[in-house]
């Protein structure tokens, strides 16, 4: 157990400063050079950490340098939106490797859906020259809410048979360590991770594209609620009619979206085909019908903010998603009616990872994981057999 503690010192000594030599670890961990140069020796022999040539400019022999083994365990993220599904390969530092992407078929029910995504993971470790087996962690994004035992999904648009027993055929399906996430949590961990978020520990994710969802990142944590529900803002009550008693109030999501976009554009005659990307478009180009549009959305967007900003005041609010991105168009309206909402003013910023972000976020996490499994299979004691009767 003992030198279990010291390889797994060690082994994370490395994994911080390497290259470095036994030496230099010595000195930064407190741990003797023998000790260090054994639990070396052993992390060498399990494939974990590599050689990577003798250290220059010193007096007298020049000693080896030691980094992780990027190839001791590799990771898969996948993306699955509600058109395309993109998957990424990383190995154990999160570089991603190789890259797939290709149309969602989902109308073609769930075991075509599941053969799309399990097809491109096995293209995906022949890219880094393994078979699927032994890829270490898979970390898969939907639009939907993943219940806490990491299979049942739910409020599923855009998935197959509405999701029905689709988490437990994608566990079944892929034959290693499998992690289902909802998209905007994962795009959230992005921002944290990679983006505009590195900075605070408390920011609001708003991702606006086929639907809404948000990312709370709260203390610097995701934030995925007691049932993994947390952040469907799109079922928010509208604040655009007053029901009767006794009947529900449309929720938020259809007065917004790439839907409501393009059912907009038509009713106003916009040219074109009237998805959100000409729509913008026009609006960029002072089209008055576009731009009445645009400020449409930003009053929704607004309006989810100051419902959400007073119960986790968060400092950064971050517009994202395909239509979210659009923050040159966005911005200026969101924070005028955000003015007319609420009494609160948090800042109001625009995503840089672009289409990326969910992607970003599932191998992110996949190669964590897949980095935790591989440094604690290095520094685990190997059981010692037990000495014979007859010895």
């Amino acid at each position: 157990m003992l030198r279990s503690l010291n390889g797994r010192a060690v082994l994370e000594a490395i994994d911080e400063a390497g290259p470095v030599t036994t030496t230099d670890l010595a000195g930064r961990i407190p741990l003797s050079r023998p000790t260090v140069a054994a639990a070396v020796g052993l992390l060498l022999e399990r494939g974990v950490i590599t050689e990577v040539g003798p250290a220059t400019g010193r007096k007298g022999p020049a000693p080896a340098q030691y980094r992780v083994n990027a190839d001791c365990a590799f990771a898969i993220g996948v993306d699955v939106g509600h058109r395309r599904i993109r998957a990424a390969v990383a190995d154990v530092t999160g570089h991603i490797r190789g890259r797939a992407e290709t149309e969602q078929h989902g109308e073609r029910g769930a075991e075509a859906f599941v053969g799309q995504i399990l097809d491109m993971c096995v293209d995906l470790a022949g890219q880094v020259g393994r078979e699927l087996g032994e890829i270490t962690q898979v970390v898969a994004g939907l639009p939907a809410a993943v219940g806490p035992d990491g299979r049942q999904l739910s409020y599923t648009t855009g998935l197959p048979d509405a999701g029905r027993g689709l988490g437990e055929a994608l566990g079944r399906a892929i034959p290693v360590p499998l992690v289902l996430e909802n998209d905007v949590n994962l795009a959230a961990l992005a921002e944290r991770t990679h983006g505009l978020g590195t900075e605070t520990d408390d920011f609001v994710l708003v991702s606006l594209g086929v639907g809404l969802g948000l990312g709370l990142v709260v203390d610097g944590k995701v934030r995925r609620g007691a049932t993994g529900v947390a952040g469907e803002a799109g079922y928010l009550p509208s604040d655009r009619m007053i029901a009767p008693v006794g009947q529900r109030r449309d929720p938020v999501q259809e007065h917004l979206g790439a839907r409501h976009i393009s059912a907009e554009a038509r009713r106003l005659g916009l040219p074109g085909d009237g998805s959100p990307l000409t729509v913008f478009e026009l609006a960029r180009a002072g089209d008055p019908g576009a731009l009445e549009i645009v400020d449409d959305t930003a009053r929704s967007v607004a309006y989810v903010v100051a419902c959400v900003v007073p119960l986790i005041d968060p400092a950064l609010i971050v517009l994202g998603g395909a239509i979210g991105a659009n923050g040159d168009l966005l911005l200026e309206p969101v924070a005028r009616h955000l003015a007319d909402f609420s009494t609160f003013r948090p800042t109001v910023v625009t995503s840089g990872l672009g289409q990326d972000a969910v992607l970003t976020g599932a191998t992110t996490m996949s190669a964590k994981l897949a980095r935790e499994a591989a440094f604690a299979a290095a520094t685990t004691p190997v059981p010692q057999a037990e000495p014979s009767a007859l010895s």
